[in-house]
């Protein structure tokens, strides 16, 4: 037989926890109601941590991803350009006060006075002046992936000219564009800069994006003649950002690997298709006549 005593003593200890329970958590149902509460906000709280660590990692994935696609671009626009040609001109025509019409991107529109722009002998020429912007573009040949490569020769060194290739003009007052100052001995220095309207009086409307890098003289350059040809390679890629690179090198030689400057820009003016040209100024010196030896515009990777 049970003992008596025994189970009243356990029955007594149970009322009497049953009694503090009460005392300090409540009721049974309330109990289990913040029983429940807690094991939902402990569920929760699980449930958040798996799904933040899941979106850390496909946040991690995606700009792994973004970044390689970025290299992969990068990487696409080395060496020598091999994109469809949406605007091409070698010049192979006659032309007084004005280019003519290009091979393939429609009608040269001039800058600056007409009378100073030829074509002769395989060759569109400028007579530059002091500070006088002149040149022209292709106002049909529109393009937010330009990778333009333009073949300059100078008639002589004495001077300093100013030229300008055109990689993205989008009005008279907005452009992205390469400039190279070539000066004495095949000195070439070259530089990105952007045109945009000014958001203030006080804003300058052309501003650099890159320092400007300075190459050593031309190789092979005669002192009593004309320097030698210079090719400028410009790049315009994309918008929000736009990337924007050029390089300079000797014209017959090989094409230099990497990039001489490199930005990016997201100028909203400008984030939008854009014609194609050059602009050309002689800085210091005497005048100079300028040749342009090719105009080649290809979509860029």
């Amino acid at each position: 037989m049970p003992d008596r005593d025994l189970v009243l003593l356990e029955t007594v200890r149970t009322h009497r926890t049953r009694l503090v329970a009460a005392f300090l958590f409540g009721q049974l149902p309330e109990r289990r109601t913040a029983n429940d509460n807690l094991k939902r906000l402990v569920g929760g709280v699980v449930l958040a941590a798996v799904v933040s660590a899941g979106c850390v990692g496909f946040s991690f994935f995606a700009s792994f991803r973004a970044n390689q696609a970025a290299a992969q671009q990068q990487q696409a626009g080395l060496g020598p350009a091999t994109g469809p040609a949406f605007a091409t001109d070698t010049f192979d025509r006659r032309a007084t006060e004005g280019w003519g019409r290009a091979e393939q991107g429609g009608r040269w529109t001039s800058l600056g006075s007409a009378g100073a722009h030829a074509v002769e002998d395989g060759a569109a020429t400028l007579e530059l002046d002091r500070d006088e912007q002149r040149g022209g573009y292709l106002a049909s040949a529109q393009q937010d992936h330009a990778d333009v490569t333009v073949t300059l020769q100078r008639s002589s060194d004495r001077g300093t000219d100013r030229v300008s290739v055109l990689g993205r003009r989008v009005s008279r007052t907005q452009d992205y564009r390469a400039t190279a100052t070539l000066g004495s001995e095949g000195a070439v220095s070259v530089s990105l800069r952007r045109r945009a309207d000014p958001s203030s009086p006080d804003d300058p409307v052309e501003s650099p994006l890159s320092d400007t890098v300075s190459l050593l003289g031309a190789s092979g350059t005669d002192p009593g003649g004309p320097p030698p040809a210079v090719s400028v390679r410009l790049q315009v890629v994309g918008t929000n950002p736009t990337v924007v690179r050029a390089k300079v090198w000797q014209a017959g030689g090989g094409e230099p690997a990497d990039w001489t400057v490199s930005a990016s820009d997201s100028t909203s003016g400008l984030q939008r298709p854009g014609a194609v040209g050059l602009t050309a100024v002689t800085r210091e010196g005497e005048p100079d006549t300028l040749s342009v030896l090719d105009v080649v515009a290809r979509v860029a990777p």
